[in-house]
């Protein structure tokens, strides 16, 4: 048996088929070749996609996943913790392999790039915050609205 593997563009690790069963198989999921592929093109899109772009994809690439089948699964792996799912401001939700790593979000309003980000700052600054307000954060979302380099300059006077 030959070893497949999915690897995004943004450099995040490989995944073999095996690993992919190994890790339905920790989480309770019931293995299915469906279940692989969208969570594989999920991966391999390497960006934030949405259901029907994704559905999209793997329809090109000749697999067999219906639509209703592909938003079911995206929904089962985010309550799995294996996606992870934003809206930024708009109707459709879109998708990313959950990482270990946070990160925040550039969403630009006109071309709809979404750009990730770190920034160790703004994280001391909201732990502080949360701390002076005897708060317990569990977790936080932030994204950032206004114009990437490309359409910033098309916007500005």
């Amino acid at each position: 048996m030959t070893r497949q593997r999915a690897q995004g563009r943004t450099g995040r690790e490989p995944i073999e088929s095996r690993s992919i069963r190994r890790l339905f198989r920790e989480k309770g999921i019931v293995f299915t070749t469906q279940r692989e592929q969208v969570l594989r093109a999920v991966i391999e899109a390497g960006k934030h996609i949405d259901a029907e772009e994704l559905h999209r994809r793997l329809s090109a690439s000749r697999q067999r996943v219906g639509l209703a089948t592909v938003y079911r699964t995206l929904q089962m792996l985010r309550e799995h913790g294996l996606v992870a799912e934003s809206q930024f401001g708009e109707r459709r939700h879109r998708y990313e392999q959950a990482e270990g790593r946070h990160h925040d979000h550039l969403v630009c309003l006109a071309c709809g790039k979404v750009q990730e980000f770190e920034e160790p700052a703004i994280e001391q600054l909201q732990e502080r915050a949360a701390r002076r307000h005897g708060f317990a954060a569990l977790s936080h979302r932030l994204e950032l609205y206004g114009y990437c380099r490309a359409c910033g300059r098309r916007n500005t006077p």
